[in-house]
Parts: C-alpha cells; sequence; structure tokens
C-alpha cells in the first residue's frame, strides 16, 4: 500500500500489419502504458503532419465548443448524472476517418470565420455612423449645416471632438495664435464637441493646433445630405440596414451553432482517439516486417494480458516479460538504473485514502521505487487540520456540508476527493472541539483535555511535539526510501544519523533549555556525534569500500564538502521546520479571536427588542459562516504548506511517471469498421 503498484515491463512483437488490431485491444484492456522506444533513423513523417492537422483541428473544435456550446453551463449542473448518447460513425479505417472529422471540423470554422469577419466590419461601420450622428446631433444643437458652411467666403468653420482634459490649453494656444471664434458643448463622458471658426489665411495653423491637442476634425461623408436634420435622418436609415444587416449574419451563427452543437463533442472524441493512435504508433518500434510495443502493466494484468492478446489475435504475436529490466528497476544501483526506461507510477489506495491522492499530486508523483506518503498523509492532515480548527460546531457543519455536497456532486471527482478530505477534516474538529470544549466559539461545556486558551504556553509546547512527531516520521520513511532502493549504506549512514542528531538535540532542549553551560557539561554530545557521523560517515564508507576513481582521485573529499554543506542545511532547515508548527497555536488563536469579534458585536446589539433580537442572531449566523469559510480556507492552506514544506522535503522527491494506459474514450462515439457490419449482415 505504501509502494505504487508493482509494474511488469513488457514487449510484444507482431508483424506490421496487425498492429492496429494490437492498439485496439490494448485500448480496450485500458491496462498498458505504451513505453516511447526508438530508433534515430525512424521516419516519423507520414505521421507528423497527421497529428499536426489532429492538433489544430482539436484546438478548433475547443473554440467552437467554447463559442456555441453551454459554456455557461450552470453550476448545478455538477451535481446531475446525465448519460451523453453515443452517435454511431461508421467508417473504411482510421484514415478516412480522421480526414473526415477534419473536414467537418474545418468546414464549421472557416463558415462562423466568415460571418465572424462580416459582423466585426458591421460592428466597425456602426461605432463609426454612431460617431457621425453625434457629431451631427451637436451641430443641429448649435444651428449649423453644412450648407451654411458652404456660404462662407472668408471664414473657415471647423467641427471637431477633443478629450475634456485638453480644453483649457486649446483655449489658450488659440487665443495667443490666431483670431478665432470657439465653442463648446458637452459630446461624452471624457470628450467635448467643439466649434472653430477662423479665417481663411490662419485655417492651416489653426487645424495643426487642434491636432496637436488630440482634436478630431468631423468630415461628414459626401454622400449625406448638406441639411443638418436630414443628414442626421439618413444616418439613421443607415444604422437601421446595419442593424438588420447585424441580426441577419447573428442569426445565422446562432443557427451554425445550433445545427452543429450536437456534433462537436463526437467530433472531438473522434479526433483525440485518432491522435492517440497515431501518436502511440510513432512510440513503437518498427524494423523490416515486424514491430515491437514495449511497455508496462500491472502485474497482476500480466497474464489476462497475455491471454487477451493472444485470444484475438490467434496467436499471431510474441509477448515478453523483460524480467531484467523489471530487476533493475526493482532497485538496483543506480547507474544501473539509468540505464533503463523507469516504470510509470499508478498509487493505489483505499476509499478512505484515495481522496488524499489529490493532495499528493499536487506536489508530484511519487518514483517507482519511492514510498507513498499518502496513506500517512490521510492521518496527519486532518489531524493538523483539526488542531488548528478545533470547534465542535464548525467540525460538524464540514462533516455534513462535505459529505453531502461529495455524494451529491456527479461530474467532477477532483471537487469529489475534496469534499470528502473536508469532510475528514471536519471529524477531527469535531474530536478536538470536544477535546478543548469548544463549540461554535464558545466553551459551553467542560474540556475533555484542557483549554488552550487557559494555558497558551502549554499548548505551543504539544503543537511542537507535534511537529517533533512528523517530522521524525518523514526521516523514517527516508529511510525506508533507501532500504526500498537497496542503498543500505545511506540508510546507516544517513538516516539514522539524522534521526540520532533530531533525538539528541530534542533531548538536549528539553531537559537543559538554553542553559549552555549545562550543554558543554556533556549533553551536547548526543547531537555532535551523529552530526559528525552524518558528515564524514559516507565519505569514510565510499574510501574504503569502493577503489579510487581515475576521473577524480579525491572523490571522497568532494563528498566531505558536499556532506559538510548538506549537514549545516539540515541543522538550520530542522530547527525552523520545527518551529513553523508553532502556527497551530497561532491559527487557533486566530480562530477565537474572529469568534470573539462575532460574539462581541452580537452582544452590543443586545437584545433589548425583537428586532434587536434578530439582528443579533443575523450577526451569530453569518458571522459564523464567514469564519468558518475564512478560517476553514486559511487552516486548510497552512496544513498543506506543514506537510509539502515541513514535511515532505524531508524524504519525498514526487517526481514519478504518471501511468497513462493506452485507452481510447467512447463517451459520445461507437466507431464501427464497414467490414465489421459486413461481417454482422452475413
Amino acid at each position: 500500500m505504501l509502494l505504487p503498484e508493482r509494474m511488469t515491463s513488457t514487449s510484444i512483437i507482431c508483424i506490421k500489419k496487425d498492429v492496429e488490431t494490437i492498439l485496439e485491444v490494448l485500448s480496450d484492456f485500458g491496462e498498458f502504458h505504451i513505453k516511447e522506444v526508438q530508433e534515430d533513423n525512424m521516419d516519423l513523417s507520414e505521421y507528423k503532419s497527421s497529428i499536426q492537422k489532429l492538433k489544430e483541428a482539436i484546438n478548433n473544435i475547443d473554440s467552437l465548443i467554447i463559442q456555441f456550446a453551454n459554456e455557461k453551463g450552470n453550476f448545478l449542473d455538477l451535481f446531475k448524472d446525465e448519460q451523453p448518447k453515443k452517435t454511431v460513425v461508421i467508417t473504411n479505417n482510421w484514415h478516412t476517418l480522421s480526414e473526415s472529422t477534419i473536414q467537418k471540423i474545418s468546414s464549421v470554422v472557416n463558415e462562423t470565420k466568415e460571418v465572424k469577419v462580416s459582423l466585426s466590419n458591421l460592428s466597425k461601420e456602426k461605432e463609426q455612423l454612431n460617431h457621425i450622428k453625434d457629431m451631427l446631433v451637436n451641430m443641429e444643437a448649435m444651428n449649423a449645416d453644412f450648407a451654411t458652411v458652404k456660404e462662407l467666403n472668408l471664414i473657415q468653420a471647423i467641427f471637431a471632438s477633443i478629450p475634456v482634459r485638453y480644453i483649457e490649453e486649446l483655449q489658450a494656444a488659440l487665443t495667443n495664435s490666431s483670431p478665432v471664434y470657439f465653442s463648446q458643448r458637452k459630446f461624452g463622458k471624457d470628450t467635448n464637441f467643439i466649434f472653430v471658426a477662423t479665417p481663411n489665411k490662419h485655417y492651416d495653423s489653426v487645424v495643426k493646433l487642434l491636432k496637436m491637442y488630440h482634436a478630431e476634425i468631423f468630415q461628414a461623408p459626401k454622400d449625406l445630405p448638406d441639411n443638418t436634420a436630414m443628414a442626421i435622418k439618413e444616418v439613421d436609415n443607415q444604422l437601421k440596414v446595419n442593424a438588420e444587416k447585424e441580426k441577419e449574419l447573428t442569426d445565422k451563427l446562432n443557427k451554425i451553432g445550433k445545427d452543429n452543437r450536437e456534433h462537436f463533442a463526437v467530433w472531438k472524441e473522434t479526433a483525440e482517439n485518432i491522435l492517440l493512435l497515431l501518436s502511440t504508433k510513432t512510440k513503437v518500434l518498427q524494423s523490416g516486417l515486424f514491430t515491437t510495443i514495449e511497455g508496462f502493466t500491472p502485474q497482476n494484468k500480466f497474464n489476462e494480458l497475455s491471454d487477451t492478446l493472444d485470444k484475438r489475435l490467434n496467436g499471431k504475436i510474441i509477448i515478453v516479460k523483460n524480467e531484467e529490466t523489471s530487476a533493475v528497476t526493482g532497485g538496483q544501483q543506480d547507474h544501473e538504473a539509468h540505464t533503463q526506461v523507469m516504470p510509470p507510477t499508478r498509487i493505489s489506495n483505499n476509499r478512505f485514502v484515495r481522496p488524499f491522492e489529490e493532495l499528493t499530486k499536487l506536489y508530484g508523483l511519487p518514483k517507482y521505487n519511492e514510498i507513498d506518503p499518502t496513506p500517512i498523509m490521510a492521518i496527519t492532515f486532518p489531524i493538523l487540520f483539526g488542531l488548528m480548527f478545533g470547534d465542535l460546531g464548525h467540525g460538524l457543519l464540514m462533516l455534513i456540508g462535505g459529505l453531502t455536497v461529495g455524494k451529491l456532486l456527479k461530474k467532477n471527482q477532483g471537487m469529489k476527493n475534496l469534499c470528502y478530505i473536508m469532510a475528514a477534516c471536519g471529524i477531527a474538529a469535531c474530536i478536538t472541539g470536544v477535546l478543548f470544549g469548544d463549540f461554535f466559539g464558545r466553551q459551553i461545556f467542560t474540556p475533555l483535555w484542557f483549554s488552550p486558551f487557559e494555558d497558551i504556553f502549554g499548548f505551543l509546547i504539544f503543537c511542537l511535539f507535534v511537529g517533533i512527531a512528523q517530522i521524525m516520521v518523514g526521516l523514517v520513511v527516508e529511510m525506508g526510501n533507501f532500504i526500498v532502493n537497496h542503498k543500505i549504506a545511506d540508510a546507516v549512514l544517513t538516516s539514522i544519523p539524522k534521526i540520532a542528531f533530531f533525538i539528541g538535540g530534542i533531548f538536549i532542549i528539553y531537559n537543559y533549555q538554553l542553559d549552555f553551560a549545562a550543554w558543554l557539561s556533556g549533553p551536547i554530545l548526543a547531537a555532535i556525534i551523529p552530526f559528525i557521523l552524518l558528515v564524514v560517515g559516507k565519505p569514510a564508507y565510499l574510501a574504503i569500500a569502493k577503489p579510487a576513481n581515475p576521473s577524480g582521485e579525491h572523490e571522497e573529499m568532494d563528498h566531505l564538502s558536499n556532506r559538510l554543506f548538506e549537514g549545516g542545511d539540515f541543522f538550520t532547515r530542522l530547527l525552523g521546520n520545527t518551529i513553523s508548527y508553532s502556527r497551530i497555536l497561532a491559527l487557533l488563536m486566530a480562530h477565537w479571536a474572529l469568534m470573539l469579534v462575532v460574539y462581541t458585536i452580537a452582544d452590543l446589539i443586545g437584545s433589548a427588542s425583537i428586532l434587536a433580537i434578530i439582528a443579533s442572531s443575523v450577526v451569530i449566523i453569518f458571522g459564523n459562516i464567514f469564519v468558518l469559510a475564512l478560517e476553514g480556507l486559511i487552516v486548510f492552506i497552512h496544513t498543506l504548506r506543514l506537510h509539502f514544506y515541513e514535511w515532505f522535503s524531508k524524504f519525498y522527491s514526487g517526481t514519478g511517471t504518471v501511468f497513462t494506459p493506452l485507452k481510447q474514450k467512447h463517451v459520445y462515439t461507437d466507431i464501427v469498421f464497414e467490414e465489421e457490419v459486413t461481417d454482422k449482415e452475413q
């Protein structure tokens, strides 16, 4: 349970024409992780072009789904258990299906683009017409029209819009530069409409000045009437035509979505399945007439896989269990293991532990020969959360809410797991609430253990010992990882000194506090001796057990310097990590303080009248909800931090490769090849 599921390295040798059949069987089997094995001289050009086209098609269909499908789905959809209707897709072969699917997607994409481009052009035209209308309306308000302006001989009239922030500067500049008549009126939120009249000889300089202050000079389209009122009417007609065209195009776009929406999921699933098939083909080793498919399957599934393939292909394949690879990956020396591909990781836990895999995956999957911390975290995570959030009332709400929502959710497994984690944390909060005598932020019953608020220092010491216990577990797990990987020297010369150093340091501080004179009288050796062993033990072992390295005569000295640095880093991090568990007390006090604020506000409202009682009750109810949500989130984050930083850093790398078996999805489609249909008819 603590180690990832054991894998068997498997090779399947077949003739090339049977590859697709084997991949189909492996997909149906759903328990075979294909390992990429390629030779430098393999020609993958036939696949690369098709793969690129399929990726583009999938991106296009995703865009169409966002645009047309129910991307604004109701939150309540997560609680609906609706089974999609399958579409039967009949085809000659995968290549034909790929081409037809890509063509269908491209056709809808191109049609959609054409409509959207037309809509974009109409939108720009509409914006321009509205601007013209606004300018004409302002001209009409000033009793100005183009017919009158054209009759002027010695004066030029200029109409423009300008940002409000430049008005004063523009007026001053116009007054100082040339004789002008200036008038303005509000045009928009940040823009004014201006009218400037100036003699002909000053026209160019005035225009230049207006542009300098970001004025947009209005030039009416030549096809508009000279009469302002008639021009406004003509623009209104053009806007009406524009709106009709826009509605027509919008209806056309909606029709495209309506006609094809039910096909989007089918096309996407089909494209993804074909992409998976082609990508898999690029991973297999082809030589002459034969193809070798290498990968990993769970040990308990190997015989079933062998029987399934043998039955489907009538014995026309060779299945090899690569025992030598399994032996190496099982824990031989590192330099040997590097020559092999590390098996992928699939962790398998019981129903209680499984939701906590979501948290482990946030940090990373364990390597194949690395202890999975999830079962331990399934115990420690709720405990730490409960210590920071010890409240029976809030714990009950979390427990009931987590279980209820988790049961009702149908579509999002990640959210279901999170709900169950919160339910487990609710159980721990209930237990610590009983121990601390806390119920919705008030001590209404005698604590079963003691009240941290009456003995803060005592609870702080307890929190530090909780941290010591968890860090110690991490150091023990590190030793377990060394043993699992047959690194006995590291287990003895690294993990054991670390544990002894940690225990020695705790012994000294607990018994002698900061009495350094007492330390130096002898107890300090309980920490110094393990630290010296941690620094020099492994280098000494390498110097004695291994011959001189021709490429590095002082390899043991290099190890000594590295170990000295690592030992110092371990000491400083160990101290900081242990002190970090004092946050348990801090967050519990924060929870108590927030609840105190809620009840203080409620008490200030009083209970002199029915209205006051109602208002006070509302404050208490919503105050508890607020504290439950805010403090629950904060405590969850800090609990996660204690595990990721203070605990995982002691033993966990989380660099495993995900076990991704070849398995096509057939949620929306049922692919049927024509030869299968013919066989059934016969």
